[in-house]
Order: C-alpha cells, then structure tokens, then sequence
C-alpha cells in the first residue's frame, strides 16, 4: 500500500561540538521534536563541510573535539513545523535551518505498520 501527501522537510545543519542544556544539540533537537509529536526525524553525520565562515570542518585526530557538520532532517506537516521552528530557533545558536516542501510517500509492504 502507498500513500502519498505533500509535507514539509526541515532540514538543520550544525557542529558535532554543540550543545544544548549540557546535552549535543542534535539529540536535544530528536528529543524536543519527539516530545512535539513530529512525525519523524534523522540524523546523519556529515565527514566533511563549510559554512558562511569558509573554513573547512573535519575530524580531528588525537581525540580532540570534533566539529563535523551534523545533519538532522525531520518532516511533518507545515503547521506541525511552524511551531515546532519556534523552539528550534531558540535552540540552535549557530548554524543552518532550512524549510522546503516535499511530496512524501509512504509504503507499506504486507502487515501493518509498526508503531513504538
């Protein structure tokens, strides 16, 4: 079964080094959009960027911080998103949100859906 509607993707990209109340920013973002009822969010870790500074992020060796662009996508409905960015902005001190819309498919092959 496939169904299909049009959503939006909210796209932030930050340091791997950031934090948020003493937590790294990207886990506080999951667990604050998780909390909001999103319904779904991804990380992925980039292993190499730059941003408006031009200065190249990488991996650092010999175990220093790592400032890794960090990548989390989360994809909802646009009134969902709208205040959902409020807290998001609030949240990301430094770094890259983007919001654009997307025609999202779900498919589900045989059984039902999944639900944690």
């Amino acid at each position: 079964m496939k169904e299909c509607t049009k959503v939006e993707r909210l796209t932030c990209i930050v340091d791997e080094d950031r934090t948020h109340n003493g937590e790294p920013l990207y886990r506080a973002i999951v667990n604050a959009a998780q909390e909001n009822g999103i319904g779904g969010a991804t990380v992925t870790r980039g292993i190499m960027g730059f941003g408006a500074g031009k200065r190249i992020h990488r991996d650092r060796p010999l175990g220093r911080n790592s400032d890794l662009p960090i990548v989390i996508r989360i994809v909802d409905e646009k009134d969902k998103l709208d205040v959902f960015s409020k807290d998001l902005c609030e949240m990301v001190e430094q770094g890259i949100i983007l919001r654009e819309p997307v025609h999202m498919c779900l498919v589900r092959c045989g059984g039902e859906t999944i639900k944690e």
